[in-house]
């Protein structure tokens, strides 16, 4: 048996397990198909390759997107939000943490929009360590992004 699934301009139909996966996948599941195959009640035997056909189903991608894009909606996650955080960590620069001397700056002269860079901070035998984000990786999904929109001539 289906259910049918108003997305306002389509209608789907999804049976219980395919809804329970949906479910999974998005929740406890944290994207794997094969663990939210094994928690929709697919076989143990068949999971991974029933998680790799439901993701390849039209109108369960459909579903995903439309159930993701509530979630993201809901927590207020926007384009905007994360190019921003993007931003933070392809441009950040030693100098925002570091005085001139390799000193800590202390908080109240980091710009609080430039923390989103930092990874971690730990204290150490000698002092103090920051590991940033990927810059280069940052940098590369940004200009992904512009050259779709802009290509150069």
């Amino acid at each position: 048996m289906k259910t049918e699934i108003d997305l306002g301009n389509e209608k789907l139909f999804l049976t219980d397990k395919e809804l329970h996966f949906v479910g999974h996948y998005l929740g406890g599941a944290r994207m794997n198909a094969t663990k939210a195959a094994k928690l929709a009640g697919y076989s143990a035997h068949t999971a991974r390759q029933q998680g790799y056909e439901n993701l390849t189903k039209p109108y369960i991608k459909k579903y995903i997107q439309a159930k993701s894009s509530d979630i993201l909606e809901k927590i207020g996650v926007t384009q905007e939000k994360v190019l921003e955080e993007l931003a933070k960590i392809a441009f950040a620069d030693v100098t925002d943490f570091f005085n001139e001397d390799w000193s800590f700056k202390s908080l109240s002269e980091v710009d609080p929009k430039k923390t989103g860079a930092i990874k971690s901070f730990k204290k150490t035998e000698t002092g103090y360590s920051i590991q940033s984000h990927d810059k280069m990786k940052a940098l590369m999904m940004l200009w992904e992004l512009v050259k779709n929109d802009h290509p150069l001539e």
